[in-house]
C-alpha cells in the first residue's frame, strides 16, 4: 500500500508562481460620506443593544404594581367580590359624555357669536394687502383706457353719453376695492357692538362673561359643561348629577359637533370673501359685472345676519335657564333635567338658523340697486 502524500510533497507541486500577488494592493480610505452614516448606525444599534440588556435587569429589580383587590367592597351598591361593572362603565360613558360637550363649547368659545374682524386677523391683511397688489394695476389699467376714451369722444352723442356715466361707477369701484377691508371690518364691530349691548341690557350681572367667553362663561350651555351622572353621588351643591344626561348629553354633544363644524365652515368663508373683496367691488365699475358685487355684498350680509341670529337666540335660551340656577348650581335634579332640554333645544335651533336666514337674504334686494329713470 502506496504512502499517502504528505503537505509538503503537495506544496512543492502547486504552480505559486502563476497566483496572483498581493505586494502592490493597498486598502482605499472610507470616505467622510459613508464613514459617518455608518458611524451613526453602529451608535445606534449601540444603544439598542443596551435598551434591551438593561431593561429586562431593571425589570427584574423593580417589584411587580400589586394587582386590584377583586374582594372589595367600598361604595354603596357594589357587588361584593366581584365589583360593580355596570356602575363603572356607566361612570366612563358619562364622563365620555362630559368631556365631548366640554370640547365642543370650548371650541366655539370666542368667535361663534361675534363675527370676523378681519383688522384684527394678520394672516388676512397679509393676503388682502397681496390681493391689492394684483388689483391696483388693473384698476389703473382700466382708469387709462377710461381716461383715453373720455378725450377720444365727441361732446354730444351717445357714445359719450355712456363713456361719462361709466367714470362715477369706476371711481366708486376703485375707491371700494381698495377700502373693502374697512369696508368689512366696520360691519363686523357694529354687529359685535350690538351683541354686547343686548346682552348686557337682557342678561344681569356679569352671568355668561364677555365676548371673548361666549358661550362658555354662562347661559343656557352651562349645564353641558357642569352636568353628570354617578348613582352613588347624591344631587348637591356643585353637583349637577341626574340621569338624563346621559341621553340628552349625548344628543347635545352631536348636534354641538355639527354646529362646530358650521362654525368652522363660515369663519373660512368670511376669510375667503375678504380676500376676494378687492375684485368683487371693483366689478362694480361696470354694469355688466355689478351684480358680481351685489352677490358678494349679499354673502357677507347674509353671514353678519346669521351671527347675529345665533346671538339672539342664545340670549332668550339663557333668560330661560337664569330661574333654574342658584347661585351657580341647580337645587333640583327637575331644574338639571330642564336645563339639558334648553340646551339641546337652543343647539338644534342654532344649527338650522342658517339654513333660513342665508336664503332670505340671498333673495332679497340688490343692495346697490340702480337709481330709478
Amino acid at each position: 500500500m502506496a504512502a499517502s502524500p504528505s503537505l509538503q510533497s503537495i506544496a512543492a507541486h502547486l504552480p505559486l508562481d502563476r497566483l496572483p500577488r498581493l505586494t502592490g494592493f493597498k486598502p482605499r480610505p472610507v470616505s467622510r460620506a459613508v464613514a459617518v452614516p455608518l458611524a451613526v448606525a453602529l451608535l445606534g444599534l449601540a444603544l439598542w443593544l443596551a435598551g434591551h440588556l438593561i431593561s429586562p435587569a431593571t425589570i427584574a429589580q423593580t417589584s411587580a404594581p400589586q394587582a386590584p383587590s377583586l374582594t372589595s367592597t367600598n361604595g354603596q351598591g357594589d357587588i361584593p367580590f366581584i365589583g360593580d361593572p355596570i356602575h363603572d362603565l356607566t361612570v366612563w360613558y358619562s364622563n365620555m359624555v362630559h368631556d365631548a360637550c366640554n370640547a365642543d363649547i370650548g371650541n366655539l368659545k370666542g368667535h361663534f357669536l361675534t363675527p370676523l374682524d378681519p383688522m384684527t386677523d394678520s394672516t388676512v391683511t397679509d393676503l388682502y394687502g397681496r390681493m391689492l397688489v394684483l388689483t391696483i394695476p388693473l384698476i389703473t389699467l382700466g382708469g387709462l383706457i377710461l381716461g383715453y376714451l373720455i378725450m377720444v369722444s365727441r361732446t354730444s352723442g351717445e357714445s359719450t353719453y355712456t363713456v361719462r356715466a361709466v367714470t362715477p361707477r369706476f371711481i366708486v369701484g376703485a375707491t371700494l376695492s381698495v377700502l373693502g377691508i374697512f369696508l368689512v371690518s366696520v360691519l363686523a364691530q357694529f354687529i359685535a357692538a350690538t351683541d354686547l349691548a343686548m346682552v348686557q341690557v337682557s342678561i344681569p350681572g356679569n352671568a355668561v362673561g364677555g365676548p371673548d367667553a361666549w358661550p362658555a362663561s354662562g347661559g343656557v350651555f352651562q349645564v353641558l359643561q357642569n352636568a353628570g351622572f354617578d348613582s352613588h353621588v347624591n344631587q348637591g351643591p356643585g353637583n349637577w348629577n341626574t340621569g338624563a344626561w346621559l341621553s340628552a348629553g349625548l344628543l347635545a354633544a352631536v348636534i354641538l359637533t355639527f354646529l362646530q363644524m358650521l362654525v368652522g365652515a363660515f369663519g373660512a368663508i368670511e376669510r375667503l370673501l375678504v380676500l376676494v373683496g378687492p375684485i368683487a367691488l371693483a366689478a362694480y365699475a361696470l354694469p355688466a359685472t355689478e351684480r358680481f358685487t351685489n352677490a358678494w355684498l349679499k354673502l357677507v350680509l347674509a353671514l353678519l345676519a346669521v351671527r347675529f341670529a345665533w346671538t339672539i337666540t342664545w340670549i332668550l335660551f339663557s333668560l330661560q335657564t337664569l330661574p333654574h340656577v342658584q347661585v351657580g348650581n341647580p337645587p333640583t335634579v327637575g331644574d338639571t333635567n330642564a336645563m339639558l332640554g334648553l340646551a339641546a333645544a337652543c343647539a338644534l335651533l342654532m344649527l338650522l338658523i342658517p339654513f333660513g336666514v342665508i336664503p332670505i337674504v340671498l333673495k332679497g334686494p340688490d343692495p346697490l340697486r340702480p337709481p330709478p329713470p
